[in-house]
C-alpha cells in the first residue's frame, strides 16, 4: 500500500509540473503597469538662457549668499560677494547650502582667475561636494 501511494504521489507531481510548463502565462495588458499617481508636476523651462526652469531651487541670486549658505560651523559663509561673484576667501574655509539634497540636477558656473599661475591643482583648483560625500572637481581649463 506505502508502495502505491508514493506512486500515486509522484504521478501527480508529475502531472503537475507538466501543467505548469505548458501552461501560458496571464496576458498582460498595457494598464496593469501604468501608474497615474502620484501624477508628475510639470516642469517649466526658463523663457532665456538666464531664467532657471520652474522647479529650480536658486542658492546664488548674485547678491547674498546668507539665504541659503553657511560656513563649515553652521555660522555665515566668509566667502565674498561682489560683481554678482562668489570669490573663495583663503583661509574662510568651505561653505555648503542650508539644505539638504538628494536627487538634483545641478547647474553651475564657474570662472577661472584672470591670471593662471601655479602648477597642478595649484591653479585654480575647487571643488563642489555632493550629499557630503562625492566631489566634481573644478579646475582651470588651460
Amino acid at each position: 500500500m506505502k508502495k502505491i501511494s508514493i506512486l500515486a504521489f509522484t504521478l501527480s507531481a508529475i502531472a503537475l509540473s507538466v501543467s505548469a510548463q505548458t501552461k501560458q502565462p496571464m496576458e498582460m495588458k498595457p494598464e496593469m503597469t501604468e501608474i497615474w499617481e502620484p501624477e508628475v508636476p510639470v516642469v517649466t523651462p526658463g523663457r532665456t538662457a538666464a531664467d532657471a526652469p520652474s522647479d529650480a531651487i536658486i542658492l546664488f541670486d548674485g547678491n547674498d549668499l546668507s539665504k541659503e549658505w553657511t560656513n563649515a560651523e553652521g555660522g555665515l559663509p566668509g566667502w565674498k560677494v561682489a560683481d554678482g561673484c562668489v570669490t573663495v576667501v583663503k583661509g574662510a574655509g568651505i561653505i555648503k547650502t542650508k539644505k539638504v539634497f538628494d536627487d538634483c540636477q545641478l547647474h553651475i558656473e564657474w570662472r577661472t582667475p584672470t591670471k593662471v599661475e601655479g602648477e597642478s591643482q595649484g591653479r585654480g583648483n575647487s571643488g563642489i561636494f555632493m550629499q557630503e560625500r562625492y566631489e566634481v572637481q573644478v579646475l582651470d581649463s588651460l
